[in-house]
Protein backbone atom coordinates (compact mmCIF):
# COMPACT_ATOMS: atom_id res chain seq x y z
CA UNK A 1 0.00 0.00 0.00
CA UNK A 2 1.57 3.14 -0.79
CA UNK A 3 2.53 5.78 1.36
CA UNK A 4 1.12 9.03 3.02
CA UNK A 5 1.36 11.47 0.18
CA UNK A 6 1.80 13.75 3.27
CA UNK A 7 4.74 12.45 4.84
CA UNK A 8 6.59 10.60 0.93
CA UNK A 9 9.48 12.32 0.92
CA UNK A 10 9.58 12.20 -3.18
CA UNK A 11 6.82 15.12 -2.87
CA UNK A 12 8.69 17.61 -0.48
CA UNK A 13 9.14 20.66 -2.57
CA UNK A 14 13.30 21.80 -0.98
CA UNK A 15 13.03 25.77 -0.82
CA UNK A 16 15.85 26.31 -2.81
CA UNK A 17 14.81 24.65 -5.57
CA UNK A 18 11.94 26.12 -6.03
CA UNK A 19 12.63 28.91 -7.93
CA UNK A 20 14.47 26.65 -10.60
CA UNK A 21 11.78 23.61 -10.21
CA UNK A 22 9.61 23.68 -13.27
CA UNK A 23 6.21 24.72 -13.24
CA UNK A 24 3.46 22.45 -14.68
CA UNK A 25 1.27 25.49 -15.13
CA UNK A 26 3.44 27.71 -16.60
CA UNK A 27 1.74 28.69 -20.36
CA UNK A 28 -1.39 27.37 -19.44
CA UNK A 29 -4.35 29.40 -19.11
CA UNK A 30 -6.47 27.80 -16.48
CA UNK A 31 -9.81 28.98 -14.93
CA UNK A 32 -8.98 27.42 -11.20
CA UNK A 33 -13.41 26.02 -11.53
CA UNK A 34 -15.90 26.83 -13.83
CA UNK A 35 -17.24 30.39 -12.81
CA UNK A 36 -19.96 29.62 -10.33
CA UNK A 37 -23.53 29.02 -11.83
CA UNK A 38 -26.41 31.23 -10.60
CA UNK A 39 -25.94 34.81 -9.57
CA UNK A 40 -26.36 33.40 -5.68
CA UNK A 41 -25.48 35.92 -2.51
CA UNK A 42 -22.36 32.98 -2.19
CA UNK A 43 -21.62 32.66 -6.30
CA UNK A 44 -20.98 36.32 -6.49
CA UNK A 45 -18.63 36.43 -3.14
CA UNK A 46 -16.76 33.60 -4.28
CA UNK A 47 -16.06 35.62 -7.82
CA UNK A 48 -15.23 38.64 -6.31
CA UNK A 49 -12.34 37.13 -4.02
CA UNK A 50 -11.13 35.07 -7.21
CA UNK A 51 -10.79 37.82 -8.64
CA UNK A 52 -9.03 39.91 -6.44
CA UNK A 53 -6.53 37.18 -5.64
CA UNK A 54 -5.73 36.82 -9.35
CA UNK A 55 -5.23 40.09 -9.20
CA UNK A 56 -3.17 40.53 -6.62
CA UNK A 57 -1.39 36.83 -8.43
CA UNK A 58 -0.61 39.00 -11.11
CA UNK A 59 0.56 41.98 -9.41
CA UNK A 60 3.27 39.73 -7.67
CA UNK A 61 4.46 38.05 -10.84
CA UNK A 62 4.68 41.73 -12.58
CA UNK A 63 6.69 43.13 -9.78
CA UNK A 64 8.87 39.94 -10.09
CA UNK A 65 9.49 40.25 -13.93
CA UNK A 66 10.37 44.19 -12.97
CA UNK A 67 13.10 43.51 -10.77
CA UNK A 68 14.44 41.02 -13.20
CA UNK A 69 14.40 43.86 -15.91
CA UNK A 70 15.08 46.31 -13.38
CA UNK A 71 18.76 44.59 -12.49
CA UNK A 72 19.53 44.11 -16.47
CA UNK A 73 18.73 47.43 -16.92
CA UNK A 74 21.03 49.05 -14.02
CA UNK A 75 23.55 46.76 -14.44
CA UNK A 76 23.82 47.36 -18.32
CA UNK A 77 23.14 51.40 -17.91
CA UNK A 78 24.83 52.03 -14.45
CA UNK A 79 27.62 49.72 -13.67
CA UNK A 80 29.94 51.57 -16.22
CA UNK A 81 29.24 54.73 -15.17
CA UNK A 82 29.98 53.41 -12.06
CA UNK A 83 33.09 51.97 -12.85
CA UNK A 84 34.14 55.39 -14.77
CA UNK A 85 33.69 57.24 -11.75
CA UNK A 86 35.40 54.92 -9.53
CA UNK A 87 38.63 55.11 -11.89
CA UNK A 88 38.46 58.99 -11.94
CA UNK A 89 38.17 59.47 -8.50
CA UNK A 90 41.02 56.82 -7.56
CA UNK A 91 43.01 58.28 -10.19
CA UNK A 92 42.32 61.87 -8.74
CA UNK A 93 42.44 61.14 -5.49
CA UNK A 94 46.09 59.18 -6.03
CA UNK A 95 46.96 62.72 -7.83
CA UNK A 96 46.60 64.51 -5.68
CA UNK A 97 47.74 62.83 -2.59
CA UNK A 98 51.48 62.44 -4.73
CA UNK A 99 51.08 66.90 -4.38
CA UNK A 100 49.97 67.31 -0.86
CA UNK A 101 54.01 68.19 -0.02
CA UNK A 102 54.55 69.93 -2.42
CA UNK A 103 55.93 73.26 -1.71
CA UNK A 104 54.67 75.15 -4.98
CA UNK A 105 51.03 74.85 -3.05
CA UNK A 106 50.17 77.22 -0.02
CA UNK A 107 49.21 75.72 3.36
CA UNK A 108 45.40 76.88 2.61
CA UNK A 109 45.55 75.05 -1.03
CA UNK A 110 47.38 71.52 0.77
CA UNK A 111 44.22 71.76 3.17
CA UNK A 112 41.87 71.83 0.28
CA UNK A 113 43.96 68.84 -1.68
CA UNK A 114 43.80 67.03 1.55
CA UNK A 115 40.46 67.00 2.55
CA UNK A 116 39.66 66.23 -1.36
CA UNK A 117 41.82 63.35 -1.05
CA UNK A 118 40.06 61.93 2.42
CA UNK A 119 36.37 62.25 0.65
CA UNK A 120 37.21 60.78 -2.25
CA UNK A 121 38.99 57.89 -0.68
CA UNK A 122 36.54 57.59 1.78
CA UNK A 123 33.53 57.35 -0.90
CA UNK A 124 35.75 54.38 -2.62
CA UNK A 125 36.54 52.73 1.20
CA UNK A 126 32.86 53.01 1.20
CA UNK A 127 32.48 50.44 -1.81
CA UNK A 128 35.24 48.22 -0.46
CA UNK A 129 38.37 49.57 -1.66
CA UNK A 130 41.16 48.83 1.33
CA UNK A 131 43.41 50.54 -0.89
CA UNK A 132 41.68 53.93 -0.57
CA UNK A 133 40.74 53.09 2.74
CA UNK A 134 44.49 53.46 3.75
CA UNK A 135 45.14 56.70 1.86
CA UNK A 136 42.53 57.81 3.99
CA UNK A 137 43.53 57.18 7.26
CA UNK A 138 47.02 58.63 6.15
CA UNK A 139 46.00 61.69 5.48
CA UNK A 140 42.54 62.08 7.81
CA UNK A 141 42.54 63.02 11.83
CA UNK A 142 39.83 60.64 11.93
CA UNK A 143 39.85 56.74 10.65
CA UNK A 144 37.76 55.49 7.84
CA UNK A 145 35.93 53.42 10.68
CA UNK A 146 35.35 56.36 13.33
CA UNK A 147 33.91 58.20 10.17
CA UNK A 148 31.83 55.31 9.59
CA UNK A 149 30.52 54.71 13.14
CA UNK A 150 30.13 58.47 13.56
CA UNK A 151 27.70 58.20 10.08
CA UNK A 152 25.91 55.68 11.55
CA UNK A 153 25.76 56.90 15.27
CA UNK A 154 24.21 60.61 13.48
CA UNK A 155 21.36 58.42 11.11
CA UNK A 156 20.48 56.34 13.95
CA UNK A 157 20.04 59.13 15.97
CA UNK A 158 17.43 60.54 12.84
CA UNK A 159 15.61 57.30 12.23
CA UNK A 160 15.11 56.81 16.12
CA UNK A 161 13.70 60.15 16.40
CA UNK A 162 11.64 59.59 13.44
CA UNK A 163 10.32 55.83 14.47
CA UNK A 164 9.69 56.88 17.81
CA UNK A 165 11.53 53.50 18.41
CA UNK A 166 15.10 52.38 19.65
CA UNK A 167 16.80 50.09 17.25
CA UNK A 168 18.10 46.73 18.34
CA UNK A 169 21.42 46.55 16.33
CA UNK A 170 22.72 43.63 18.22
CA UNK A 171 26.54 43.59 18.76
CA UNK A 172 28.13 44.05 15.10
CA UNK A 173 29.68 46.71 14.30
CA UNK A 174 28.03 49.77 13.35
CA UNK A 175 27.78 50.82 9.30
CA UNK A 176 25.27 53.51 8.17
CA UNK A 177 23.99 50.37 5.71
CA UNK A 178 23.43 48.43 8.90
CA UNK A 179 21.39 50.81 10.48
CA UNK A 180 19.72 51.92 7.24
CA UNK A 181 18.56 48.17 6.98
CA UNK A 182 17.25 47.63 10.56
CA UNK A 183 15.52 50.98 10.34
CA UNK A 184 13.67 50.01 7.07
CA UNK A 185 12.22 46.62 8.95
CA UNK A 186 11.46 48.14 11.81
CA UNK A 187 9.32 50.36 9.55
CA UNK A 188 7.73 47.66 8.25
CA UNK A 189 6.82 45.74 11.69
CA UNK A 190 5.54 48.95 13.18
CA UNK A 191 3.45 49.41 10.08
CA UNK A 192 2.15 45.54 9.98
CA UNK A 193 1.43 45.91 13.21
CA UNK A 194 -0.67 48.91 13.61
CA UNK A 195 -2.43 46.88 10.95
CA UNK A 196 -2.79 43.85 12.44
CA UNK A 197 -3.93 45.73 15.77
CA UNK A 198 -6.70 47.27 13.70
CA UNK A 199 -7.88 44.17 12.37
CA UNK A 200 -7.63 41.82 15.53
CA UNK A 201 -9.92 45.20 17.21
CA UNK A 202 -12.68 44.85 14.00
CA UNK A 203 -12.48 41.14 14.36
CA UNK A 204 -12.92 41.53 18.67
CA UNK A 205 -15.80 43.96 18.10
CA UNK A 206 -17.45 42.37 15.26
CA UNK A 207 -16.88 39.11 17.56
CA UNK A 208 -18.73 40.76 20.25
CA UNK A 209 -21.46 41.47 18.30
CA UNK A 210 -22.07 38.20 17.02
CA UNK A 211 -24.63 35.80 19.01
CA UNK A 212 -23.85 32.50 19.61
CA UNK A 213 -25.25 30.65 16.33
CA UNK A 214 -23.11 33.30 14.22
CA UNK A 215 -20.36 32.36 15.96
CA UNK A 216 -20.95 28.31 15.34
CA UNK A 217 -21.67 28.81 12.01
CA UNK A 218 -18.06 30.81 11.44
CA UNK A 219 -16.61 27.41 13.15
CA UNK A 220 -18.49 25.43 10.63
CA UNK A 221 -17.28 27.02 7.87
CA UNK A 222 -14.05 27.32 9.08
CA UNK A 223 -14.70 23.36 9.38
CA UNK A 224 -15.83 22.75 5.73
CA UNK A 225 -12.94 24.86 4.72
CA UNK A 226 -10.38 22.83 5.76
CA UNK A 227 -12.36 19.52 4.40
CA UNK A 228 -12.59 21.27 0.78
CA UNK A 229 -8.47 21.57 1.04
CA UNK A 230 -8.38 18.23 2.12
CA UNK A 231 -11.05 16.70 -0.71
CA UNK A 232 -9.34 18.42 -3.08
CA UNK A 233 -5.72 17.10 -2.22
CA UNK A 234 -6.85 13.62 -2.09
CA UNK A 235 -8.67 14.14 -5.27
CA UNK A 236 -5.05 15.11 -6.50
CA UNK A 237 -3.28 12.07 -4.92
CA UNK A 238 -5.80 9.93 -6.80
CA UNK A 239 -5.11 11.55 -9.72
CA UNK A 240 -1.71 11.72 -9.68
CA UNK A 241 -0.01 8.72 -8.24
CA UNK A 242 3.36 8.02 -9.92
CA UNK A 243 3.80 4.69 -8.23
CA UNK A 244 0.86 3.67 -10.37
CA UNK A 245 2.27 5.05 -13.85
CA UNK A 246 4.32 2.02 -15.83
CA UNK A 247 5.62 4.92 -17.76
CA UNK A 248 8.66 6.57 -16.69
CA UNK A 249 8.98 9.81 -18.04
CA UNK A 250 5.12 10.24 -17.02
CA UNK A 251 5.76 9.26 -13.66
CA UNK A 252 8.51 12.05 -13.50
CA UNK A 253 5.67 14.30 -14.36
CA UNK A 254 3.45 13.03 -12.36
CA UNK A 255 6.25 13.57 -9.41
CA UNK A 256 6.37 16.62 -9.94
CA UNK A 257 2.68 17.48 -9.99
CA UNK A 258 2.40 15.95 -6.26
CA UNK A 259 5.28 17.94 -5.27
CA UNK A 260 3.24 20.73 -6.56
CA UNK A 261 0.05 20.01 -4.74
CA UNK A 262 1.92 18.80 -1.66
CA UNK A 263 3.27 22.46 -1.55
CA UNK A 264 -0.38 24.08 -2.07
CA UNK A 265 -1.68 21.70 0.50
CA UNK A 266 0.93 22.62 3.28
CA UNK A 267 0.59 26.21 2.05
CA UNK A 268 -3.39 25.84 2.16
CA UNK A 269 -3.28 27.48 -0.98
CA UNK A 270 -6.92 26.79 -2.47
CA UNK A 271 -6.37 28.78 -5.75
CA UNK A 272 -3.17 26.48 -6.58
CA UNK A 273 -5.34 23.17 -5.79
CA UNK A 274 -8.05 24.60 -7.88
CA UNK A 275 -5.76 25.35 -10.62
CA UNK A 276 -4.05 21.95 -10.17
CA UNK A 277 -7.67 20.18 -10.23
CA UNK A 278 -8.66 21.84 -13.89
CA UNK A 279 -5.18 20.72 -15.27
CA UNK A 280 -6.22 17.05 -13.60
CA UNK A 281 -9.62 17.42 -15.84
CA UNK A 282 -7.80 18.63 -19.06
CA UNK A 283 -5.56 15.89 -18.76
CA UNK A 284 -8.32 13.22 -18.08
CA UNK A 285 -7.21 11.91 -14.96
CA UNK A 286 -10.42 13.19 -12.92
CA UNK A 287 -14.18 14.05 -13.63
CA UNK A 288 -14.71 17.89 -13.83
CA UNK A 289 -17.61 18.12 -10.86
CA UNK A 290 -20.74 19.48 -9.99
CA UNK A 291 -20.67 23.06 -9.19
CA UNK A 292 -20.52 23.28 -5.30
CA UNK A 293 -23.43 24.33 -3.03
CA UNK A 294 -23.41 27.99 -1.10
CA UNK A 295 -22.54 26.13 1.68
CA UNK A 296 -19.38 24.64 0.01
CA UNK A 297 -18.64 28.08 -2.35
CA UNK A 298 -18.96 29.97 1.58
CA UNK A 299 -15.91 27.95 3.23
CA UNK A 300 -14.08 27.91 -0.11
CA UNK A 301 -14.18 31.76 -0.04
CA UNK A 302 -13.28 32.07 3.31
CA UNK A 303 -9.85 30.29 2.36
CA UNK A 304 -9.53 33.08 -0.45
CA UNK A 305 -10.31 35.82 1.66
CA UNK A 306 -7.02 34.51 3.63
CA UNK A 307 -5.22 34.09 0.62
CA UNK A 308 -6.12 37.81 -0.26
CA UNK A 309 -4.84 39.22 2.66
CA UNK A 310 -1.76 36.80 2.45
CA UNK A 311 -1.21 38.08 -1.18
CA UNK A 312 -1.51 41.38 -0.05
CA UNK A 313 0.82 41.21 2.40
CA UNK A 314 3.21 39.56 0.44
CA UNK A 315 2.90 42.29 -2.22
CA UNK A 316 3.97 44.78 0.30
CA UNK A 317 7.06 43.19 1.40
CA UNK A 318 8.35 42.72 -2.14
CA UNK A 319 7.53 46.18 -2.79
CA UNK A 320 9.66 47.19 0.48
CA UNK A 321 12.57 44.88 -0.43
CA UNK A 322 12.88 45.88 -3.71
CA UNK A 323 12.62 49.63 -2.57
CA UNK A 324 15.60 48.82 -0.44
CA UNK A 325 17.48 46.75 -3.68
CA UNK A 326 16.62 49.71 -6.08
CA UNK A 327 17.55 52.14 -2.84
CA UNK A 328 14.63 54.08 -3.33
CA UNK A 329 13.76 57.41 -1.59
CA UNK A 330 11.82 56.10 1.58
CA UNK A 331 8.58 55.64 1.39
CA UNK A 332 8.07 55.13 -2.18
CA UNK A 333 6.96 52.00 -3.56
CA UNK A 334 8.44 49.57 -6.59
CA UNK A 335 6.55 50.47 -9.13
CA UNK A 336 7.53 50.96 -13.20
CA UNK A 337 7.30 54.91 -13.30
CA UNK A 338 9.37 55.05 -10.19
CA UNK A 339 11.93 52.40 -10.84
CA UNK A 340 12.19 54.40 -14.35
CA UNK A 341 12.74 57.75 -12.75
CA UNK A 342 14.74 56.73 -10.15
CA UNK A 343 16.86 54.79 -12.53
CA UNK A 344 17.31 57.82 -14.71
CA UNK A 345 18.23 60.01 -11.85
CA UNK A 346 20.70 57.97 -10.61
CA UNK A 347 22.10 57.78 -14.13
CA UNK A 348 21.95 61.61 -14.92
CA UNK A 349 23.75 62.05 -11.64
CA UNK A 350 26.38 59.44 -11.83
CA UNK A 351 27.14 61.38 -15.55
CA UNK A 352 26.97 64.68 -13.81
CA UNK A 353 29.78 63.50 -11.21
CA UNK A 354 31.54 61.48 -14.36
CA UNK A 355 31.91 65.18 -15.61
CA UNK A 356 32.88 66.58 -12.45
CA UNK A 357 35.71 64.37 -11.56
CA UNK A 358 37.03 64.41 -15.55
CA UNK A 359 37.54 68.16 -15.01
CA UNK A 360 39.00 68.01 -11.48
CA UNK A 361 41.55 65.35 -12.98
CA UNK A 362 42.21 67.93 -16.26
CA UNK A 363 43.23 70.09 -13.54
CA UNK A 364 46.05 67.88 -12.27
CA UNK A 365 47.80 68.44 -15.49
CA UNK A 366 49.32 71.77 -14.81
CA UNK A 367 50.09 73.63 -11.45
CA UNK A 368 48.39 76.40 -12.68
CA UNK A 369 45.69 74.81 -13.32
CA UNK A 370 45.77 72.88 -10.16
CA UNK A 371 45.94 76.12 -7.84
CA UNK A 372 42.74 77.97 -9.77
CA UNK A 373 41.20 74.65 -9.04
CA UNK A 374 41.79 74.51 -5.48
CA UNK A 375 41.42 78.41 -5.30
CA UNK A 376 37.98 78.07 -6.58
CA UNK A 377 34.19 79.24 -4.73
CA UNK A 378 33.58 75.80 -3.55
CA UNK A 379 37.02 75.17 -1.76
CA UNK A 380 36.52 77.58 0.72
Amino acid sequence: MPRTFEDDPRFRVDPADASSAPDPLAGRQLRPMARTAGSSEAGQAWQQQLARLERLQRQIDDLEVLARQEREWRQRELQPLRQRRRELAVGLAQGLAERLHDKALSERQRQVARQRVCDLAAQMADEGDTAMRDLHDRHSPRSWQQRRREAAQDLRLRLEARLGEVLDLGEVPLSPELVWRVGLEKLRELREGRRGQRQARAQARQAGRAPAAAQDAAQAQAAEADQTLRQLYRQLASAWHPDREPDEQERQRKTVLMGQANAAYERRDLLSLLRLQELAVQDGMTGGGQTPADERLAAMTLLLRRQVAERERARAALQSELGLEFDLPLGQAAQPQTLAADRQAKQQALQRAVQALERDRDSLDSWADLKRWLNAPWAA
